[in-house]
């Protein structure tokens, strides 16, 4: 959100005694109405103006090591006699002063900041705990500002998938098995992908419980967040053995099925 006025970005405007609101002429019993008035809607009107400055213009999203540009969303040609980036409304980043002099003020963020001529703030090697709002503070020579609020919020890059396939029932005729998938990173959103037409039941966001026929299958799980994304797959082959995509075993069988293969395959050998 953009907000101007005429208090500058970085002043504080007091009540003063004599002030054309305090000289009304009104008699005692208006000017203490006026007064509790002013009382109960000031606390209303200083949390509405906290909730104005909190309301971002524009969200960026970067990857942790990566860039991230925190731009105004209004572009203009007008020069600024001062220009402020701020963190949290508390924390000073970069300032260009009057003579257009740049100033770069924490030592946290030392050597990963760059103020551009339009006011963009270019934030390098960026770490997770970047996230957070940032505020730019434009003043011009008559003391009036605007203030900008730019949300930012730094993702990992998405790791490759760990997957796996947990047996249910194996058997010539049916195979059932919930795939599982993990990437142990929060926020990130995950998809199942298979290329044939297949019949399954979501047990939850990164696990997937499945029921096969005879024919060969590929499943792959996707998992992404808004910046970036990877995947990994498990194949199926008859009667129910699951392999990852670069052939290593990955299904984990319960006992009771354990039992029933060693009960088929002692079939098998009394009938040879």
């Amino acid at each position: 959100m953009v907000q101007a006025g005429s208090w500058g970005p970085w002043r504080a405007t007091a009540w003063r005694r004599g002030s054309p609101c305090c000289s009304l002429g009104l008699d005692a019993e208006s000017r203490l109405v006026a007064g509790l008035t002013v009382a109960m809607l000031f606390p209303l009107f200083i949390t509405q103006a906290a909730q104005a400055r909190q309301k971002p213009s524009s969200e960026v999203v970067g990857a942790v090591h990566g860039v991230a540009y925190l731009s105004p969303s209004l572009q203009s040609t007008v020069s600024y006699h001062e220009v402020h980036w701020r963190r949290n409304d508390t924390l000073n980043l970069a300032i260009r002063d009057s003579s257009g002099k740049v100033w770069y003020r924490n030592n946290s963020y030392r050597g990963r900041l760059e103020l551009f001529p339009n006011n963009t703030l270019k934030i390098s090697r960026l770490q997770k705990n970047d996230s957070s709002m940032y505020q730019l503070y434009l003043e011009d020579e008559m003391g009036k500002g605007l203030i900008e609020n730019v949300l930012l919020t730094v993702y990992e890059l998405v790791p490759k998938p760990t997957v796996k396939a947990k047996v249910v029932t194996g058997n010539p005729e049916q195979c059932e098995a919930t795939l599982e998938c993990s990437v142990g990173l929060e926020g990130v959103t995950y998809e199942w992908i298979s290329p044939s037409e297949f019949q399954w039941d979501r047990v939850s966001a990164s696990e997937l419980l499945v029921s096969l026929n005879p024919s060969p299958d590929t499943y792959t799980c996707r998992v992404s967040n808004p910046v970036s994304s990877n995947n990994a797959s498990l194949i199926y082959r008859h009667p129910c053995s699951w392999t990852d995509e670069s052939s290593s075993a990955t299904s984990c069988t319960t006992t009771s099925v354990l039992v029933a293969l060693a009960l088929q395959l002692l079939v098998l050998l009394a009938l040879a």
